[in-house]
């Protein structure tokens, strides 16, 4: 786990030792797929968390964040969702500040995301219910497409979530759908989706 970043992308204020590690993490590889748990992610906050300076009070606020979520990453909770937020928030000044390379940023809070959507529900059906009403990554570009353009086609949308095929596109819509974000207007080759509706009883 320890040989998986790149860091740091400058050298300024690093001390001799902290040098020594960090010759020989720029010679390996950034991380490649998952980190598979909590502890492994937690561990990897911590090796970047070495290039901080130690008088910087967001080192130790990070560390406390890191180890906080993953004590309860298997709770569904949304005071963990808040604690990644601020974790990935002191990581990103980390970034700006020149303690943390880019590609690493972009690894550890790629991991961190995937942690945000697997915490609701856990195994829960009664959070099922709550978290119905909720929007994806995905509803929230087709939501964003619609302020823009009024309205809008499947294949319009397709040009947005090029990644994305036309049934999943239609699900989404559906969704919104039911959850009274967005109304649909006329019928076979001709419907359309706009923005507003009202809230299904």
């Amino acid at each position: 786990m320890e040989d998986i970043f790149v860091n740091p992308v400058r050298d300024q204020g690093v001390s001799g030792e902290q040098q020594k590690r960090q010759t020989s993490l720029e010679v390996n590889k950034p991380l490649s797929g998952q980190i598979s748990n909590g502890v492994k992610i937690t561990s990897a906050v911590y090796k970047l968390l070495e290039f901080f300076p130690e008088s910087e009070p967001l080192k130790n606020r990070a560390k406390e964040k890191a180890l906080s979520i993953m004590e309860n990453k298997d709770k569904a909770s949304n005071q963990i969702l808040k604690d990644i937020d601020l974790l990935l928030s002191y990581l990103k000044i980390g970034q700006n500040q020149g303690w943390l390379s880019p590609i690493n940023y972009f690894i550890i809070s790629n991991e961190y995301e995937k942690i945000k959507k697997e915490i609701n529900p856990v195994g829960n059906k009664s959070l099922e219910a709550v978290d119905e009403q909720s929007i994806s990554e995905r509803q929230e570009k087709i939501l964003e497409f619609l302020k823009e353009n009024e309205k809008a086609q499947v294949m319009d949308l397709k040009s947005v979530l090029t990644n994305v095929t036309k049934r999943t596109i239609r699900r989404d819509l559906d969704e919104l759908l039911k959850i009274g974000k967005i109304t649909r207007m006329g019928e076979w080759n001709q419907v359309f989706y706009k923005l507003g509706g009202q809230t299904p009883q």
